[in-house]
């Protein structure tokens, strides 16, 4: 007897509480009502059913239970993580629960910002500068339940919008003016577009990036060609060579940047104004060569030729709205003399190659014009530029003039007159640095010199114009500056763990810096690392690596425990931060962090505790670099997603000791679902069904479309198969579909292939029942992926069909007794069959069991044992069948039960009329009856029972004994037999009876006939049979006269084949036959023969 315990109704809830937040803890108080201290709590074990999911689900997880102390305070526990109202049960198999029925209401968690999901309303991501563009969020806790406006959230993030170049680079945060709840429970976030081209979106949320972050968002240059776009005072000029000193006759070349009031680029050509006043004189000169061009979109070039020396103010503007371009006016200087040529003149020296930062490097520069003459210019008018590759800093160089030949003599303080003389100055030596404004510039020079120092190591580019000419044929001059000799006053060692353990490897980082903290690579052979302690005998130093960034790994290992004092030197020199101090403990000391693999459906939730695995010293250990503190991690995949995840940790001991390790997630996918699936299918006996198409109703689901899946079907009474599929044209369907039927004995069918092809396939299902089954059958279908199975059974209703009656004899029986009364089947000593039956009396209700089938070997034919029939007594009461038996000479003698009495009939030799039973004797209750022929109505058991008691009295050639057996439409039903009625349908056999004389006169295996003769009325007919011409007796053809009944039998036989060459076994041995004949085939038993195989 099951002992009771329930779930307490008033107060099943703890605290009453019904209803929760996703991710709450929920309890259940669990009373026993009796005999507590005899539950055995080893395996008592009750099991959480929620909307029908045992255990962890997609509804609930982390189901746990505490059945400790007093039974009163028993609890189960579990967390909800799906949205929704849910009914829960709890079930026990070995003790009985009552009111185990519950129910509780799950709303929303807090908001997670990584679980939102954001995206563009209406799907949409282009727009045009200066529109407001819109973003929908969907709110979500950290299941993936959606929050609606309706739920009381506990807190809004501030939203955070970056906009991304293709890079990943910020190009710009446009600022939210609107944020707000829409009728569908989004909220909806509003801002400027301001800058085009293709980006992407970043929107965060309390430092979390929001799902779908970053999103898509282009806007194309066309968009922004509207009129007005233009913002004149945003547009800029640009230079190719940044120079505000051009040569005489040089053409300027300006290229202006249509910009908007966002800084885009707008097409087009628009009409700017320009004009170029003088100085000196403050009045407009003409310009004639006047030229604008579109380049790009956008961009233009504006280009004329300087014909006038002097200088002048440039001014790009719109005399329509009176406004100019932001880098408006441009000063500019047009030099007369000097006509220095970028090919001819010459920039040289060391100090354009490769040098140490550091040091001063110089090299000089003689202009030349066209015919390799001297060009002297303005000092002022050289300009040289060095800057490192990918660097904002530049060098500032010294730039010296030098005036004589030979360059021995530099200039002090010497001014050009303008009249083709220099003289001397009383003043300092000048020092011309690029666009120096001071007296420098009024000196004329065409040879100069450069001086400049390089503090930072890397790549650099010099370039020297004169005015606006690029020396060097228009190229740069390219150097490399290498970092100096190691400062070991600025060198220091940057990391090392006072705390380490020991015999294991550790290391101190070291960082070699120059004067100017360049980082000094490839010095490890001058690097050293020794200790300082008075105890080194445990102590031992091991390999240093150039990490190639300017640091040094320099490892070591400790053998003892104790403190010690450790020191890096570089070329005997220690640096500022020796001696270290380090504690060497035994391992035991430090924590040790496990990676951890974890394996969850894609549809749940799990928590686990990754510091289980993990050894830390003493009681406690904290997980740090998290907002919240403990030790039970949550992971919730979102929602669709499969495949691997995972994240790192970091654990802190008592002692501050860290420690780190991975946790390794799968995400499984969950076997394919049933979408649908039929409750109830018809099917028809003997069929397949449906005739056309397939069952339908069946459809799965399954979350990666492209993974193969298959599903298995079959029937418990029949099989399933596929019938033929729909024409497709182009690439067909079933082209990847694989379906597999086993061997010959297998009873299911398997398909392959994509979720898509399977649901394809699963509409041309159909059913076929065993042999002369119907009633109810279960076609079992398994879905199956590499990580599971889904099974489901649906129920199939096969509607009977009437089957005909058959009758087991053979066509010749051999009777053994000469005797007035012969019992025609014996059934010690007969080996035949001599029975009836009816396919549908196999499950008509009320049978117990089910009768077996085998083949035949040599005809096929289907064959069931007499004591088959007998056995099966349950049913025989409803199914009855009308049975007759007569012989057309003789007369037929058997026993019948008395409830036969009112459905006998009778035929006699008189009239050959079926006549009703008149007179008869009981005896015993059963009565005899003595005709031609007998007829009455019965059960298939009595029938049998009536044929094992058949006698036949006749003469000594024998009778033609026909059997007929009519169902009475009887067909099996189920559950209705009152229903399962139809036309009645009907069998006949005929049998040959022959006493064991006459089968004694020819005993073959194989005999060939001709027909040679009829005889008057029905004595018979004369048959020949004859020897192979290979006998070596040379025997002739021998006539054998067979009475009528038993040639008819013979010719009449179905196992009579017509023509060919057979053998036939006569006295002495095997011989052919030959000619035009009936062969029959006896191996069955007939009535001429008396050899049983």
């Amino acid at each position: 007897m099951k002992q009771h315990f329930y779930i307490v109704e008033k107060n099943s809830w703890w605290d009453d509480r019904g209803t929760f937040q996703a991710g709450d803890t929920a309890t259940i108080k669990v009373k026993v009502l009796e005999n507590a201290d005899k539950i055995d709590k080893k395996v008592f074990n009750p099991t959480l059913i929620v909307n029908g999911k045992e255990g962890n689900s997609s509804y609930v997880s982390t189901v746990l239970s505490d059945f400790e102390g007093d039974p009163n305070e028993w609890k189960i526990f579990f967390t909800p993580i799906r949205v929704g109202l849910f009914n829960v049960l709890i079930s026990e198999e070995r003790y009985k629960v009552d009111d185990s029925s519950l129910h509780f209401q799950v709303e929303p968690g807090n908001m997670y910002p990584s679980v939102c999901v954001a995206s563009w309303k209406g799907v949409r991501h282009e727009y045009e500068a200066g529109s407001k563009a819109t973003l929908m969020v969907l709110l979500k806790d950290a299941f993936g339940n959606g929050i609606s406006k309706m739920t009381q959230v506990s807190y809004l993030p501030d939203f955070k919008l970056s906009v991304l170049h293709e890079n990943g680079s910020v190009a710009s945060a446009p600022d939210i003016f609107n944020m707000g709840w829409t009728e569908f429970d989004y909220i909806v976030i509003e801002f400027i577009v301001t800058k085009a081209g293709k980006f992407s979106l970043s929107l965060e949320g309390g430092n979390q990036t929001l799902k779908g972050s970053p999103l898509p968002l282009k806007l194309d240059l066309s968009l922004t060609q509207l009129p007005g776009a233009i913002d004149v005072s945003n547009c800029i000029a640009k230079w190719n060579v940044e120079s505000h000193a051009w040569q005489l006759s040089s053409k300027m070349e300006i290229f202006i940047h249509q910009l908007d009031k966002y800084g885009n680029l707008v097409s087009g050509l628009y009409p700017f104004d320009s004009e170029v006043v003088e100085t000196d004189t403050n009045l407009s000169i003409p310009i004639s060569d006047l030229h604008f061009q579109e380049v790009d979109a956008g961009i233009q070039l504006f280009s004329f030729s300087n014909f006038e020396p002097g200088n002048f103010l440039l001014t790009i503007y719109d005399s329509k709205h009176n406004k100019s371009l932001s880098n408006m006016p441009y000063v500019y200087t047009v030099f007369i003399v000097g006509y220095c040529d970028g090919v001819k003149s010459v920039v040289n020296g060391s100090g354009l190659n490769d040098s140490v930062a550091g040091v001063k490097d110089e090299f000089s520069v003689y202009l030349n014009d066209i015919y390799q003459y001297p060009s002297p210019v303005q000092a002022n008018i050289l300009q040289v530029q060095i800057s490192i590759e990918n660097d904002s800093y530049r060098v500032m160089p010294v730039i010296y003039p030098i005036l004589d030949s030979n360059g021995s003599r530099i200039a002090s303080g010497l001014r050009y007159d303008g009249i083709s003389h220099m003289e001397t100055l009383p003043s300092s030596s000048i020092v011309l640095r690029n666009n120096s404004n001071g007296s420098g510039s009024f000196i004329m020079a065409s040879d100069f010199r450069v001086d400049y120092i390089p503090e930072k190591s890397g790549f650099y580019d010099i370039n020297v114009y004169c005015g606006n000419i690029l020396l060097n044929e228009g190229h740069s001059f390219r150097k490399e500056v290498k970092a100096g000799e190691v400062n070991v006053s600025l060198s220091s060692v940057t990391r090392f763990s006072p705390k380490v353990p020991k015999l294991s490897k550790s290391e101190i980082i070291v960082q070699l810096v120059d004067s100017y903290l360049n980082p000094v690579l490839s010095q490890q052979s001058r690097l050293k690392l020794e200790i300082a302690s008075v105890n080194s005998s445990g102590f031992s130093t091991l390999d240093i690596t150039d990490n190639k960034d300017g640091s040094y790994s320099c490892s070591y290992m400790a053998k003892d425990v104790g403190t010690y004092e450790i020191c890096a030197s570089f070329d005997g020199k220690s640096f500022l931060s020796c001696p270290l101090s380090i504690n060497v403990y035994s391992s035991e000391y430090f924590p040790k962090a496990n990676n951890d693999t974890i394996s969850i459906w894609e549809d749940q939730s799990v928590a686990f505790d990754v510091l289980a695995n993990d050894y830390f010293a003493g009681d406690n250990a904290s997980i740090v670099e998290f907002s919240k503190n403990g030790r039970i991690f949550r992971y919730t995949p979102y929602k669709g997603y499969y495949g691997n995840d995972f994240f790192w940790y970091t654990i802190s001991d008592i002692n501050g000791n860290l420690a780190s390790a991975s946790v390794c997630i799968f995400v499984l996918n969950v076997p394919p679902q049933f979408v649908s699936a039929p409750n109830q299918l018809q099917a028809t006996e003997d069929s397949i069904s449906p005739r056309f198409g397939g069952l339908t109703g069946f459809e799965i689901t399954y979350s990666n479309p492209m993974e193969n899946i298959s599903v298995n079907l079959s029937a418990q009474s029949g099989i399933v198969l596929l019938s033929p599929m729909t024409m497709q044209f182009g690439q067909v369907m079933w082209s990847e579909l694989t379906v597999d039927k086993g061997n010959e004995t297998a009873t299911s069918l398997i398909i392959e292939g994509s979720v898509e092809v399977i649901n394809f396939a699963l509409q041309s299902i159909q059913y076929l029942g065993n042999e002369n089954f119907y009633g109810g059958d279960t076609i079992q279908v398994s879905t199956r992926n590499k990580n599971g199975v889904n099974s489901l059974d649906v129920p199939i209703f096969v509607d009977p069909i009437n089957d005909p009656p058959f009758i087991r004899a053979p066509y010749f029986i051999i009777l053994r007794s000469n005797e007035d009364e012969t019992l025609i089947f014996d059934q010690e000593k007969d080996k035949f069959d001599f029975f009836i039956g009816d396919p549908d009396l196999l499950t008509f209700p009320g049978m117990v069991e089910q009768l077996f089938s085998v083949y035949f070997k040599q005809f096929m034919v289907l064959h069931v044992s007499l004591d088959m029939i007998m056995s099966k007594e349950g049913g025989q009461p409803h199914f009855f069948v009308t049975f007759s038996m007569e012989v057309n000479d003789g007369w037929l003698v058997t026993n019948l039960p008395v409830h036969l009495i009112n459905t006998t009939e009778l035929k006699h030799g008189i009239n050959y009329q079926w006549q009703p039973l008149q007179t008869y004797v009981t005896i015993s209750q059963h009565f005899m009856v003595k005709a031609h022929g007998i007829r009455f109505q019965a059960t298939v058991n009595d029938c049998n029972s009536v044929m094992q008691q058949l006698f036949y009295h006749g003469g000594e050639h024998g009778a033609v004994l026909t059997m007929t057996l009519n169902d009475m439409g009887n067909y099996g039903c189920f559950p209705d037999c009152a229903d399962g009625m139809s036309m009645p349908l009907y069998t006949e056999a005929t049998n040959f009876l022959a006493f064991q004389a006459i089968g004694e006169k020819l005993r073959v295996r194989t005999v060939c006939f001709e027909v040679l003769e009829m005889k008057s009325g029905m004595a018979g007919v004369k048959l020949k049979y004859w020897k192979s011409v290979s006998d070596s007796t040379g025997a002739p053809k021998q006539d054998v006269e067979l009475p009528f009944p038993m040639a008819w039998a013979l010719s009449a036989s179905p196992y009579c084949t017509n023509f060919g060459e057979i053998n036939f076994v006569s006295g002495k041995g095997e011989t052919q036959l030959q000619g035009l004949c009936k062969a029959v085939d006896v191996t069955t038993s007939v009535g001429i023969n008396i050899v049983r195989h």
